[in-house]
Formats: structure tokens, C-alpha cells, sequence
């Protein structure tokens, strides 16, 4: 059975926005999941209780409004949100994949899942992207 990945392993095997050869994944990574919080998601989180799942719902607020996309559904551990399916797709953002035994196993079975084409591993936070344009890749982001 494969062991709980921790951060220092994550941090080894993770690359940086030099490294991504997908113009789209750059593009999200410059501009949403390492760019400065906007003021209003920064007034949004501060309104909400409690510092458990922060990045996470960072995370969901920042792409919702990049891409305009709408919530289908929005839990404490998993995000599903849609944009326009010929040009976005879905996006599922999975709080903490490697918080647990049971949520490394979840998080690389999806990872597998043929319905996502891009998964997206920061370590605190998991992307899946069904996205129409992209072939199958698997990133480790720092």
C-alpha cells in the first residue's frame, strides 16, 4: 500500500510555474492559484467563521471568479463548479487530499477517474478539470 505523501516529499516532487508545458495550466497558475487575493474575497473570508478549509474556500472563490464559473455543489470537502462546456467544463476542488489514509486513496482514485483530463495537486488543495480541450495530465504545483 502506498504511504501518506507529507509535505517534504510534495515539495521535492513539485515544480514550479517554469516547468508547465500546458498554456492553460500556466495561465491558471500566474493569474488564479498563485496570484495576490483580490479585496473582495479577502472581505468575503473575512466575514466567515474559523480558519479550517482557508485555502480551500480561498481557492473555490478565486477561480469562481476568474472563470466565471457557477457552484453545483459546495461542501467543506469538495467544490463542483461549471463553466461553458465547450470552452471550460467542470472543476472539482477537493479540500485537503492528503489529510488522511482514506483521502490519498479518494484523491488518486479521482485523479484516475477518465472523466477528468487535468488534475492539479497543491498539496493542501486538489483540482479536477473536465475541460474539453485538454489531454490527460497529472500536476504537482509548488
Amino acid at each position: 500500500m502506498q504511504s501518506l505523501m507529507n509535505r517534504l516529499e510534495y515539495w521535492i516532487k513539485a515544480q514550479t510555474q517554469y516547468r508547465v508545458h500546458s498554456p492553460f495550466v500556466f495561465d491558471m497558475y500566474r493569474k488564479v492559484l498563485f496570484a495576490r487575493l483580490p479585496h473582495s474575497i479577502a472581505q468575503r473570508l473575512a466575514t466567515e467563521h474559523g480558519d479550517r478549509c482557508r485555502r480551500y474556500r480561498e481557492m473555490v472563490y478565486k477561480l469562481q471568479d476568474h472563470y466565471h464559473l457557477r457552484t453545483v455543489c459546495y461542501d467543506m470537502d469538495e467544490a463542483v463548479l461549471e463553466g461553458d462546456p465547450d470552452t471550460f467544463g467542470t472543476l472539482k476542488v477537493v479540500s485537503r487530499p492528503h489529510g488522511s489514509r482514506l483521502r490519498e486513496l479518494r484523491w488518486q482514485a479521482q485523479c484516475g477517474n477518465t472523466k477528468y483530463n487535468v488534475s492539479i495537486d497543491l498539496f493542501d488543495v486538489g483540482l479536477l478539470l473536465s475541460h474539453p480541450k485538454l489531454a490527460k495530465q497529472h500536476f504537482l504545483l509548488k
